[in-house]
């Protein structure tokens, strides 16, 4: 009986995750064309966002199963998509955020491929914190949001409104937390990311980036079952 039932869960999930991508690729292609059909962005730029938001999509699907290199390999492939984007949109924060993730998932790739940290069914392991890391971690974003607070301007070359500061600020530190604790391979991380959604998607909204504003709404989907999954399986 419990093997039927997992069966039938695991048959829910792969229906889940067919409809969850038509809906994200679906969507996507339509603000990207509509994006270069308006004149509001060059074609080639359009083509970046919607690869990375596809890449990206990708990437937080195999994460919540725990992937151990695709989930990195995906990660650093979006990530420097994100990068390019968030810059031009102007929000210092998130690109700063994308830069630390990228930097971290090549850590991530070396922990996670080590058979130690990996179960019998080669899944990563949901693990402990390390303290070392979380104190390196915290005066990163000590560190970033000074950079930003004094050469914000300079780097990105436009003034930006006080309030999307403040959100850019709030965004990193909770992007680079949940990233930590996600390489940490903490339950806890998809909770930081669900936080994590709902600012960058009030950012990308504000900066009039849409495709990157609906990624997060369905980013967020994606993280609620993070919770559930990584929790579930840890036993806590």
């Amino acid at each position: 009986m419990e093997t039927k039932n997992r069966n039938h869960y695991l048959s829910l999930e792969k229906i889940f995750r067919i409809l969850w991508y038509a809906v994200a690729f679906g969507i996507t292609l339509y603000l990207g064309w509509e994006m270069w059909e308006t004149g509001k962005q060059p074609f080639t730029a359009v083509c970046i966002f919607v690869l990375t938001v596809f890449l990206g999509y990708m990437c937080v699907s195999v994460l919540v199963g725990r992937s151990p290199i695709w989930s990195n390999v995906l990660g650093m492939s979006a990530n420097v998509g994100e990068i390019y984007t968030q810059y031009l949109f102007g929000n210092l924060g998130l690109a700063a955020s994308s830069l630390y993730y990228f930097i971290t998932h090549i850590l991530g790739l070396s922990l996670w491929t080590q058979k130690k940290n990996q179960d019998r069914q080669g899944k990563v392991k949901i693990s402990k914190i390390n303290y070392t890391s979380l104190v390196l971690t915290i005066l990163f974003c000590v560190l970033g949001v000074l950079i930003m607070y004094f050469c914000g301007e300079t780097i990105i070359g436009k003034e930006t409104s006080f309030w999307l500061f403040i959100l850019n600020c709030i965004a990193f530190v909770i992007g680079v937390s949940a990233q930590f604790t996600m390489i940490m391979r903490q339950p806890f991380s998809w909770i930081l990311w669900s936080v994590s959604n709902l600012i960058w998607f009030t950012v990308n909204l504000l900066s009039h980036n849409y495709i990157f504003a609906v990624q997060s709404v369905l980013y967020e989907i994606n993280a609620l079952i993070g919770v559930y999954k990584w929790y579930k399986e840890s036993g806590k």
